[in-house]
């Protein structure tokens, strides 16, 4: 692939995990009317979790935009969020 070609994907896989952390962000801050979390769409999840397996999220982190992803999901509650499903 030629470097421009190189550049490009790279670019994407960027705004491809920042779109996903951002969708993370507002759905983790997602309230009802009432003031109460609203469950994250499991379809979500699949996505960034995906994204995450794609990239080797195990080996060494080599994108900022990876990172930020990879910290989003650490900081969820997957207890709380196991508990607003039932």
């Amino acid at each position: 692939m030629s470097r421009a070609g190189s550049d490009l994907m790279d670019m994407l896989h960027g705004m491809v995990a920042d779109g996903l952390r951002q969708e993370l962000e507002r759905a983790a801050n997602a309230k009802d009317e009432d003031g109460n979390p609203v469950p994250i769409n499991p379809q979500l999840f699949d996505k960034a979790m995906k994204f995450l397996k794609d990239n080797g999220i195990d080996a060494p982190k080599s994108s900022p935009k990876v990172d930020a992803l990879a910290g989003v999901l650490t900081d969820l509650d997957l207890d709380q969020e196991a508990a607003l499903r039932h």
